[in-house]
């Protein structure tokens, strides 16, 4: 069984920087990942906010996203776009980099700071003692840690297993229930082929915000919006 001090599930962009920021502090980190590689199932983030470039910044790695990226004036309030070039920042722009891409830096940052990533693994389970978790791992040797971090997106298997539910977790931090109205716009996300020639661009409808735009590989980047009325939140 190999230790760790600590082993994170999912080697998405959360468990590669969180990876990252362990191996600078010193800390003894593994990452499981199921996919033997950075390909992704379906459309995902297409860009990085200014903020995150500054935390990359801080870390000596934004100029890797730079080289990868097309910087972009994309912050807007209300439909109306905002130029955010005067912003008191060394980084005053989003920049156009689609996730397996800076999935892909972040992964070799995290490889030369020593980090072992063990890929088409899967974590399939956990037992948690008083000193710390025995982690089970598909096609491979179980792990022992002492902490587990899920990093398994929303359907996580981590925070399933450990019986963790946002609802009470709020309820815990906050002292109250979770209040709040089920969301009014729900928005699909796709790449599609064209036969025919398509006009990008934004279109505002009385249903929401929609876009079409023109990806590297010549295929459409499409986002779909549309308003359901809000309503109060049902206990699940």
């Amino acid at each position: 069984m190999s230790e760790h001090a600590v082993v994170i599930a999912g080697g998405g962009p959360t468990g590669m920087m969180l990876a990252g920021e362990l191996a600078l502090a010193g800390v003894d980190v593994a990452v499981v990942e199921r996919r033997e590689r950075h390909a992704l199932e379906g459309s995902r983030a297409r860009g990085l906010h200014a903020r995150t470039i500054e935390v990359l910044d801080q870390r000596g790695i934004a100029d890797r996203f730079l080289a990868k990226g097309q910087p972009a004036q994309v912050a807007t309030f209300a439909g109306t776009r905002l130029d955010m070039s005067d912003f008191p920042s060394r980084h005053p722009y989003g920049l156009a980099l689609p996730q397996n891409a800076f999935e892909e830096i972040l992964a070799g940052w995290v490889a030369e700071l020593g980090v072992p990533i063990l890929r088409g693994r899967d974590v399939t389970g956990l037992a948690q003692d008083e000193a710390g978790v025995d982690v089970e791992v598909s096609g491979g040797a179980p792990l022992r840690a002492a902490y587990l971090v899920g990093c398994d997106g929303g359907r996580s298997l981590i925070r399933k297993a450990a019986g963790i539910e946002l609802r009470e977790a709020v309820t815990a931090v906050w002292g109250t229930d979770f209040p709040g109205w089920e969301p009014s716009v729900s928005s699909l996300i796709a790449e599609a082929e064209a036969r025919d020639e398509i006009p990008v661009g934004i279109v505002r409808d009385a249903r929401g915000q929609h876009g079409l735009g023109r990806l590297e590989d010549g295929r459409i980047g499409v986002v779909v919006s549309g308003r359901t009325p809000g309503r109060p939140a049902s206990r699940p």
